[in-house]
């Protein structure tokens, strides 16, 4: 399956072509959700820069399925029909980050030169988010159509205003810009995960310090799979660490991309 992209094309013309990074955002996300670190690494490093609208998400087609192993080869679709084949770097948020994991499974070793993960783990997850689909579920039944109504109703559900306002920049005219129906439904492939073969390249993961999806219990996790994996501790934020604390995780990032 082909998905919706868009590349960053400032200073196209100095662009290093041999690294291309994918950008890839997480639940009820779309490409559009990480564009401001894609702008702010272009800035210092002239890499191609490709966002991708995960299926069922954003302008990408719909499919029933959300397993990983299906959410991988769209990726890898979209990167044969660009013809990007290596020295690829993948940024991924959530589960965005679970796709960009996956993915080592089917690409040669040697063609990636880095992975930065933001604030998730390649474990299964219990059911997060109940008060989230509750809320998403409450306006789509009360037929709501502004953002101001949207966000009163979802204030009473869900605490952190970070989240709120990232999810009704996916709220258009009264229509999410994802399929709820379908994300509801294959919400458990989401938080699942299936043990792939240990992948000794770089890979790093930034995890927000208030956050619960990445915890000390799950490092023998990462390490067993990943085993030259970093961890990195990003303080005064939780899992929009990029929201949260932008400087740094920007520049975390722009460090990581530049090795």
């Amino acid at each position: 399956m082909l998905l919706n992209y868009s590349i960053i094309t400032n200073n196209i013309s100095s662009f290093k072509k041999e690294y291309t990074i994918i950008i890839l955002h997480g639940l009820f996300g779309n490409k559009n959700s990480l564009y401001s670190i894609g702008k702010f690494i272009n800035k210092y490093l002239k890499y191609k820069i490709i966002l991708l609208d995960i299926r069922n998400h954003g302008l990408s087609p719909r499919n029933k399925k959300m397993d990983y192993i299906s959410l991988s080869k769209d990726v890898l679709d979209t990167l044969n029909f660009l013809n990007i084949k290596q020295k690829i770097i993948i940024i991924g948020h959530s589960m965005g980050g679970k796709i960009a994991m996956n993915i080592t499974q089917f690409i040669p070793f040697n063609n990636i030169k880095n992975i930065i993960i933001l604030d998730i783990a390649p474990i299964k997850y219990k059911y997060f988010n109940k008060n989230i689909f509750f809320a998403l579920d409450q306006i789509n039944k009360k037929n709501i159509l502004t953002r101001k109504n949207a966000f009163h109703i979802m204030k009473l559900y869900i605490k952190n205003e970070y989240v709120i306002n990232t999810l009704l920049k996916t709220f258009i005219n009264g229509q999410w810009e994802f399929n709820f129906t379908i994300l509801k439904n294959e919400y458990k492939k989401i938080l699942d995960w299936n043990i792939i073969p240990r992948w000794k390249g770089n890979i790093s993961f930034l995890k927000g310090e208030q956050s619960n999806y990445i915890n000390k219990i799950n490092y023998k996790d990462i390490f067993f799979q990943f085993p030259n994996a970093k961890i990195y501790n990003i303080q005064n934020s939780g899992h929009l660490l990029h929201i949260e604390n932008t400087k740094i995780v920007f520049k975390l990032i722009l460090k990581l991309c530049y090795k």
